[in-house]
């Protein structure tokens, strides 16, 4: 029978822990993926907020099998300060088998000092098999990218843009190293997909920042060193990430502004 951490079943709740995004902190972060911090004006990017999810989802002493972090949903009711202190709580909510592995989901709750939480993530990453079953048999479904985006602007990744926005994680060694990177597949070390979202996002505040929100990013395919990015917009509520090669690699849907 395979062994199961307790991490990675429903229900575990881990250790509350205290953090805070700084001025510093959420500047390093928007300088390496080149993000413009004054669209924030004294407030936290919740972009770089999951990044807490992603310390607190897979702790360094137990990273256990090989994941991919698929996305986030994130629910602002408020705005939160820079340097402001939040305590952290999470559960794991969901796990289901699918056919590389297993998905999981945690809830994570960002408490204010008032016992309020501004901020709620629900982080979802998959949980890959060192055997996973054989893929169904047929033909391939279609590529089906939805058409009616506009080009918003174009990013050029570098080596050095992809390490420094995951300075915080020099264990996960597939975004610092081409070696590691070829370990597990890639062609490439591959950037976080908090990255992607935090490119995205930026285009979602262009116009302002809304003291509430819901909303979702997706990561789809990986997203290399030295990729060349198209972000797009269609309707003002769906945002993506293309490649070269016309992949899409990251989405984000907002499901509602205030």
């Amino acid at each position: 029978m395979m062994y199961v951490p307790a991490h990675e079943q429903v229900g575990y709740s881990f250790a509350t822990w205290q953090t805070v995004v700084d001025d510093e902190r959420q500047g390093r972060f928007h300088k390496a993926a080149a993000i413009d911090s004054t669209l924030f004006s004294g407030m936290v990017d919740v972009s770089v907020l999951s990044n807490d999810c992603l310390h607190g989802a897979r702790p360094r002493e137990a990273l256990g099998a090989k994941r991919l972090h698929i996305g986030v949903r994130v629910r602002q009711v408020r705005p939160v300060l820079l340097g402001e202190d939040l305590n952290v709580e999470g559960q794991v909510t969901a796990i289901r088998p699918v056919r590389r592995g297993r998905y999981i989901e945690v809830a994570f709750q960002f408490r204010a000092s008032d016992g309020s939480v501004p901020v709620e993530i629900d982080h979802k990453s998959l949980i890959l098999d060192a055997a996973p079953l054989p893929a169904a048999s047929g033909p391939k479904p279609r590529n089906m990218e939805i058409g009616g985006f506009d080009v918003l602007r174009q990013v050029s990744l570098t080596p050095e843009m992809v390490r420094g926005y995951s300075y915080e994680f020099p264990h996960l060694a597939a975004h610092h190293d081409p070696e590691a990177a070829a370990a597990i597949g890639m062609r490439a070390p591959i950037a976080q997909g908090l990255m992607g979202f935090g490119l995205l996002f930026q285009e979602c505040v262009r116009d302002g920042n809304p003291e509430t929100f819901d909303i979702e990013a997706r990561f789809k395919r990986p997203i290399f060193w030295d990729d060349v990015l198209s972000l797009e917009m269609a309707r003002g509520r769906e945002f993506r990430a293309r490649n070269a090669q016309e992949k899409t690699v990251s989405e984000l849907s907002i499901y509602d502004w205030n």
